[in-house]
């Protein structure tokens, strides 16, 4: 049976002191996510847990290899908020606890899911930098893979600075009780696409977050509206032409707001107002409302996010475009949706 050893390195820092119940009971529920994912899959994980920051304690390690199965709901009395932000350090020996659970097997795979609400500040045991090499080691053995939930803003920050996939990376509103809730949908959801795709024998990943692996068309049928008979769709025959004249080249009125790119790259701002659409790979069939950002994991309460393409499943990705300028890829489509131009944003 399929293993995956998991471990999340929680902030308890002074600065978390105003969330920890929602904190608390957001990753409580990702535990759940993840309990039903591995038994929806017919595979086996354990969970380990650790908080760091601690004005005294500087690390504590919350329990060690539990099967998922077993773990114990977190009580908000278990985060005690105080002190720094040793956030590679943690890494670094979440790693080792991980490391005493490795049955050498190839098909055992690990990761690791680190939440912070600000930035590393001290580290010095065993420190940044040999805790980076020590990840670029374990990421090269194709059985590791590290996630990082961190505040908005940080995100491309984080990815230059420590080298970790932009992919791997999520920002999230620190700030209220709904950012973290909504940062944890998105973890839980990263999780559930990460275990259907070890299923099919992807045993790490650089695209964590952004995937619709698991979502079927029955329930975007159900949560999202219909909209195929409002939309066009526009291929691009040439690479790098812009959207607007795209648009107007097929004989269609330039609105703003109208055209949707197709994603096929990484996109390093997705806005909160702009709009997303599904559309069925089978039947052509399109479907748009909040719920396809839920999808996706960029919420509106996570407001600006970085979006990268992961395993899209059935669905081809399309995101509303406030540009004119907007360089399209060849062979990929554009969608006109007119009746929701002429946005303010």
């Amino acid at each position: 049976m399929l293993q995956t050893h998991v471990g999340f390195c929680i902030d308890e820092s002074g600065s978390i002191q105003g969330i920890v119940k929602p904190l608390v009971a957001a990753y409580n529920k990702n535990v759940d996510s993840i309990r039903d994912a591995v038994l929806a899959e017919g595979q086996e994980a354990t969970m380990t847990a650790l908080a760091f920051g601690h004005r005294t304690l500087k690390h504590r390690v919350l329990y060690v290899g539990q099967q998922v199965q077993t773990v114990q709901e977190l009580k908000d009395g278990d985060i005690q908020p105080s002190g720094m932000t040793p956030l590679f350090d943690s890494v670094y020996r979440a790693i080792k606890k991980l490391e005493e659970l490795d049955d050498g097997k190839d098909e055992t795979t690990f990761v690791i899911n680190v939440v912070t609400d600000g930035q590393e500040n001290s580290s010095h045991d065993p420190g940044v930098l040999t805790t980076v090499i020590e990840m670029d080691r374990k990421i090269a053995t194709d059985r590791w893979t590290f996630a990082f939930l961190v505040p908005k803003g940080y995100g491309a920050r984080f990815s230059r600075s420590y080298g970790i996939p932009p992919g791997n990376i999520q920002e999230w509103d620190e700030t209220t009780a709904i950012g973290t809730e909504t940062a944890f949908i998105q973890s839980s959801r990263a999780f559930t696409g990460y275990f259907a795709g070890k299923t099919k024998g992807i045993k790490s990943t650089k695209s964590f977050y952004a995937d619709l692996t698991n979502v079927t068309v029955r329930e975007a049928r159900k949560e999202l509206s219909e909209i195929t008979n409002q939309v066009k769709f526009i291929k691009a025959r040439t690479d790098g032409e812009q959207i607007r004249y795209l648009v107007v080249g097929h004989g269609l009125v330039w609105i703003k707001g109208a055209a949707f790119y197709q994603l096929v790259k990484t996109e390093k701002k997705v806005q909160d107002y702009k709009l997303v659409a599904l559309r069925v790979k089978t039947s052509g069939k399109v479907y748009c409302g909040q719920d396809a950002r839920d999808m996706l994991g960029i919420g509106q309460a996570a407001g600006t996010v970085r979006l990268v393409p992961g395993d899209h499943a059935k669905f081809d990705v399309f995101i509303q475009s406030t540009s004119v300028n907007r360089k399209i890829p060849i062979n990929t489509e554009v969608m006109y949706w007119p009746r929701v131009g002429t946005q303010k944003k």
